[in-house]
Parts: C-alpha cells; sequence; structure tokens
C-alpha cells in the first residue's frame, strides 16, 4: 500500500504542476507581467504551501527540528536538485536586471536566516512580523517592476489552457485563479501523500527525524517545485521556472517561517547549524553559475544555466544527501 499510495502521490504532482503553470502562464499573458515575476509571487507561493503546511504541523507538536529542517532542506533541493533538472530539460536564461531584482534578495535573505539559526535560540513572533512585513513589501516592489519591464517585453500567447493534451479557451480571469488553486490543491494533496509514504518507509529503515526531514520530507515538499519548474521547463518557460525557484526559496524563509513563528515560537537545535550554512553556500554557488555563459536573445545579453551546470547541482546534491545519511 505505501508504494501503491507513493505512485498515486507522483500522479497527482504531475496534474497539479500541469494546472499550475498552464494557469499561471494564461494570467500572466492577461495582466502582462514578466513571466519571472510571476514565478517568484504567484507560483512560488502555490508551490510552497506543502513547506507551510508540514511546518506548521511539525511546530505545533513540537518537532522544531523536523520544521526547520524541512525549510532548510527545501530550499538545497529546490538550489541544487530542482534547478539542475530544469537545465538539463531547457536552458535557464536570465538577464542581468533580473538577477539584481531576484537573485540578490534572496541572498540576502538566506543571509540573515543563517545568522538567525547561527546565533539565536528561538524564532519568535518579533522575526515572524518582519518576515511577513518584508515579503509583503518585497512583493508590491516586485509588481511594480513588473509593470515597468511588460513594456519592454511583449508576452505572446494563444492564450490556450493546455491540459493533459488538451486545449481550452478559457477568458474569464477569476476562472483562471480558480484553477491556479485548484492545481496548489492537488500539489498540497499529492505532497501530504509522497510525505506520509516516504516518511513512513524511512522510519521502517531507521533513521533520524533530522536526516528524514532534510532528506525525504524535503525532497517531499520540493516535489511541486520540480514538477512545476520541470514542466514549465518542458515548454520552454524557463523564466517561469527560475522565478519559481528563487521565489519558493524566499516564500519559505519569510512567509513559511514568519507565519509559522506568529504562530508558535520555534525553538532552534544547533544540530541543523551546518546544514543552514550549505544551504547558504548553496545559494552563493548559483552567482558563479550564472555568469559562466552567456548567449544573445532577441538582441540582448541573456546570463544562462547549461544542461552541464544542470549536472554539477544534481551531483552536489546526491553527494550532500548521502553524507548525511
Amino acid at each position: 500500500m505505501l508504494y501503491i499510495e507513493f505512485a498515486f502521490s507522483l500522479l497527482l504532482l504531475f496534474i497539479g504542476s500541469q494546472l499550475l503553470v498552464n494557469a499561471s502562464i494564461i494570467i500572466s499573458n492577461k495582466l502582462q507581467v514578466n513571466r519571472l515575476i510571476i514565478g517568484l509571487t504567484i507560483v512560488s507561493l502555490a508551490t510552497s504551501l506543502p513547506e507551510l503546511f508540514v511546518t506548521i504541523q511539525a511546530t505545533s507538536q513540537g518537532y522544531y527540528g523536523y520544521a526547520l529542517g524541512n525549510i532548510i532542506g527545501s530550499n538545497i533541493s529546490n538550489i541544487s536538485l530542482v534547478l539542475g533538472v530544469t537545465a538539463l530539460i531547457s536552458p535557464v536564461l536570465i538577464s542581468k536586471k533580473e538577477i539584481y531584482l531576484n537573485y540578490y534578495p534572496l541572498i540576502i535573505i538566506s543571509a540573515v536566516f543563517t545568522i538567525s539559526i547561527l546565533y539565536l535560540k528561538t524564532i519568535s513572533i518579533t522575526y515572524g512580523a518582519i518576515a511577513l512585513i518584508s515579503l509583503i513589501s518585497f512583493n508590491i516592489f516586485l509588481f511594480k517592476k513588473a509593470k515597468e519591464s511588460s513594456h519592454n517585453e511583449l508576452i505572446k500567447s494563444d492564450d490556450l489552457f493546455n491540459f493533459l493534451g488538451y486545449k481550452f479557451s478559457i477568458q474569464n480571469t477569476f476562472f483562471l485563479f480558480i484553477v491556479l488553486f485548484i492545481g496548489s490543491l492537488v500539489l498540497w494533496l499529492g505532497s501530504k501523500l509522497l510525505i506520509g509514504s516516504s516518511t513512513e518507509i524511512a522510519r521502517i529503515i531507521g533513521v533520524s527525524d533530522r536526516v528524514i526531514a532534510i532528506s525525504l520530507v524535503a525532497l517531499g515538499t520540493s516535489l511541486p517545485e520540480l514538477f512545476a519548474s520541470a514542466y514549465a521547463a518542458f515548454k520552454n518557460e524557463t523564466k517561469l521556472a527560475i522565478g519559481n525557484l528563487l521565489g519558493s526559496n524566499i516564500f519559505n524563509i519569510l512567509a513559511v517561517v514568519g507565519t509559522t513563528s506568529l504562530l508558535n515560537s520555534i525553538n532552534i537545535e544547533s544540530n541543523l547549524n551546518s546544514d543552514t550554512i550549505i544551504m547558504f553556500l548553496m545559494t552563493l554557488i548559483l552567482f558563479p553559475l550564472f555568469y559562466i555563459r552567456k548567449t544573445i536573445v532577441k538582441n540582448k545579453n541573456k546570463l544562462m544555466i547549461h544542461k552541464y551546470e544542470g549536472i554539477v547541482l544534481i551531483t552536489i546534491y546526491i553527494i550532500y544527501i548521502i553524507s548525511i545519511f
């Protein structure tokens, strides 16, 4: 039954990612908002819901290492495994301006989170309030920039909703947001089933809560990002994919940890220090990877993460997972 549940959860993740990504693409077109911004905001919020539910539930039951380990492990898998797989499917293109607007804030936010884990004993309501205020301010800033960039980047599409090979015309924007919500719900349900089956298998094998949280649970809660980003890359929507990944890591630190700490203070366990530092280093490693290659797209210089860099990222993730086991 565990294996059947595991397989069914993967099917739900696939269906949810199709609903989420295709609805996001059409919403992006209708609102004339840059794909990267949609990925950073709407899609990343939706794909971060599993982390939110798992973290709140774990904290309420006193499993603080499990809760924070889920966030740290999820961010590591997003940056290494998910981005690596995305780059294998299609080269990830991003401009220098988009790096300034989106990647640099992630570095700053990750640095503050790392310092908090290393030097604080508790993540309290104060952290939560500051984190959520910062998140709201950052998203308002992004949408203002999105309106400016939309004049410079014309988005073309037939506005047909593609689901399992079938195309539908959806004109009502409100209905698109309903589809987006349904896709998020299906992703959450798939993640919940996956977490339940994978953690049960892990407990049968006999490993610690920290290892389960950072590896299996973090991977499980990152699967919405993996499926959504991989499917977006398959449709050559790599801006949506990279926006989803960068945005999900920002949401995990600000929205998930922030909201959870408003509900319950989170005690910080010292055995997560090394994992947090690795998370921050994995975030920094994107900087040289972005600048290894440059290409010309529509007469503009674009930075690119190619499949070879993707292989490097996946290899680093595999080595990390082996080391914690």
